[in-house]
Order: C-alpha cells, then structure tokens, then sequence
C-alpha cells in the first residue's frame, strides 16, 4: 500500500473506534433495535423502512449486503427463532404462541413451522424435550 492509501486506511479506522459508524452500519443497527421491538406485531418491511427514514429498496441493499437477506426474511427469521424459544423453555400451548407472536391462525402457523423445520410445532417440542 502506498503512503496516502495507508492515511486513508488509518483515518477511516481512527473514525470508526471513536464511534463514527459508516452509515450503512448505524441503519442496519437501527433496524434490528427497531425488530426487537416490533416483531411481534408488524408484517410490513416498510414500516421498518419509514421509521428508519429510508427507502425500503435502501434498507434490503444494507440488509442483503450484511447478513445475505431481505428485512422480510429477516422478520420472518425473527420470528421463528421465537417461536422456537417458545417451544424449548414455555409452556404455553401452540395456540398460545401464534398469538404471543401476533398471528391470527394457528393452523397458517403451524404450516409455516413445518414448511421450515419439516415438522409441526408438537413434534418440535417433543424433540426438544427428549433430548
């Protein structure tokens, strides 16, 4: 590396140890800060999107440029990891999880567990269990 080129390199990591984090990074933070929050009850990327104050098209680039999905996938993943938790450490029937997690059908959940886990959420837990 050239002499300027190393200024640069220095520069940039100076900014970012003092707490300048590249745009991108502060949206893509921002965004999982938001998910946490309103997982449960929000289905559309856009609001993550308006929220954040950037396009939707904006924050899928952040998204899939960081962690290779779209902020749907991503909220679905959100979902589903607990889900998953819902079923290893409560005791809360399946019923009670879809709507803990703001669904409004058992059976749709149920079906998009097993499309996912290639088993019903039962089955899951009973796994989960005897291990």
């Amino acid at each position: 590396m050239q002499h300027t080129e190393l200024n640069t390199l220095s520069k940039k990591t100076s900014l970012f140890q003092q707490g300048h984090v590249p745009a991108d990074l502060r949206i893509l933070q921002s965004f999982q800060l938001l998910l946490e929050e309103h997982f449960r009850e929000v289905r559309d990327p856009a609001f993550f999107a308006n929220r954040l104050g950037v396009t939707l098209l904006s924050l899928n680039r952040v998204c899939r440029s960081h962690l290779g999905m779209t902020v749907y996938e991503i909220m679905q993943h959100r979902l589903h990891q607990e889900a998953l938790k819902l079923l290893q450490f409560s005791t809360l029937s399946v019923k009670e999880i879809t709507y803990e997690l703001g669904m409004d059908s058992p059976s749709y959940f149920c079906r998009c567990f097993r499309k996912i886990m290639n088993m019903s959420p039962m089955e899951y837990r009973k796994k989960f269990n005897d291990s």
